[in-house]
């Protein structure tokens, strides 16, 4: 009867390690990558925020709505003349300001806490309507064909009735006199822009986060299957303080151990797999302006979630070696 337990809680124990890895894994997954703060430091690692001019330029030239909104001297721009324009016009540190803001609007939304995701454009419009707007549209001008000597006679008559300008590049010479134009075009712009941009937005019906909500309960809750893996061994096979120590401190090692191991030298594989699930399943969580960056967000998920695991699986390792000295000393005391 007794061999028949041990052979039963064996299998428990071995449960228990599979489980116990998985556990780790799994819960500090749902603990950090539905946090803003994770994708925060890996950006900035990645030097994600001056990618954010070129994202905002695609959008911008990409959508029909976006280009009505503009005035007609601005509108049928190149994707690279408008990030240029956007470097000009945007410090790193509002680049930075805008981009967290636009990761906690996202996590806001997937969190279940709002129903869309905005960026607030209100700190480009501010520059807009400052000294850098101004010297901002002279880089957007220099990305222009040069002017010729009828563009320039065109602009003159322009300048003189009030019209809209003809878009090229002008001669130095005439950079004061287009200078309250274009200030004039940028209170124009300024008042055409919304407050904020919709990054994303729940559908009216079949909310894919309430699928996503669905797992992160699961996720949360992986730790109970080891725990009542290692009761039922404890049930089977302790019946003394010397055999709870070694039943639960061996396990602990071994799962403990293989976690660490994990973290260390499993990011190459858990990544690949993570960066293959977002890619496939991102396209319903994430804002299409987003979207290149799914490797970039598996990246910062398997990053964040391997450090946690590293050390929660050292501290259960050594707990486990703990114990089975802890048996040995009271073997020793008998």
């Amino acid at each position: 009867m007794d061999t028949f337990k041990k052979i039963v809680a064996g299998i428990f124990a071995t449960l228990f390690v599979i489980t116990a890895i998985l556990a780790l894994i799994l819960f500090n997954f749902d603990r950090k990558a539905f946090t803003a703060d994770t994708y925060q430091k890996a950006f900035a690692n990645a030097n994600f925020y001056d990618q954010l001019p070129a994202i905002m330029a695609e959008t911008l030239v990409s959508s029909t709505a976006n280009q009505d909104q503009l005035p007609v001297v601005m509108r049928g721009m190149s994707a690279q003349a408008w990030e240029a324009f956007f470097r000009t016009l945007l410090p790193q540190n509002v680049l930075k300001s805008m981009g967290d803001d636009a990761l906690n609007a996202i996590f806001s939304y997937w969190n279940m806490q709002s129903n869309s995701a905005e960026l607030s454009l209100m700190p480009l419009k501010a520059a807009m309507l400052s000294d850098a707007g101004v010297q901002a549209a002279f880089t957007l001008l220099k990305t222009q064909p040069d002017c010729t000597l009828r563009q320039i006679s065109q602009m003159t008559i322009d300048l003189l009735s009030n019209s809209e300008i003809q878009f090229c590049n002008p001669p130095v010479d005439l950079y004061p006199m287009l200078t309250p134009v274009i200030q004039g075009q940028m209170q124009m712009t300024v008042l055409a822009l919304p407050d904020e941009f919709t990054l994303i937005s729940a559908p009216p019906e079949n909310d894919p986060r309430q699928k996503l909500q669905s797992a992160r309960v699961i996720l949360r809750l992986s730790p109970i299957v080891p725990l009542g893996l290692l009761l039922l061994m404890t049930l089977f096979a302790v019946n003394s303080l010397k055999s709870w120590l070694n039943w639960w401190g061996i396990p602990f090692i071994i799962s403990g151990a293989l976690a660490s191991l994990i973290a260390l030298g499993g990011a190459p594989v858990i990544g690949a797999l993570f960066q293959r699930m977002l890619v496939s399943k991102m396209p319903a969580f994430l804002p299409v302006i987003l979207l290149d960056y799914a490797g970039d967000l598996a990246s910062a998920m398997v990053q964040t979630l391997l450090n946690p695991v590293l050390w929660q699986g050292a501290i259960l390792a050594l707990t486990g070696l703990a114990m089975v000295i802890g048996a040995y000393f009271v073997t020793v005391n008998k």
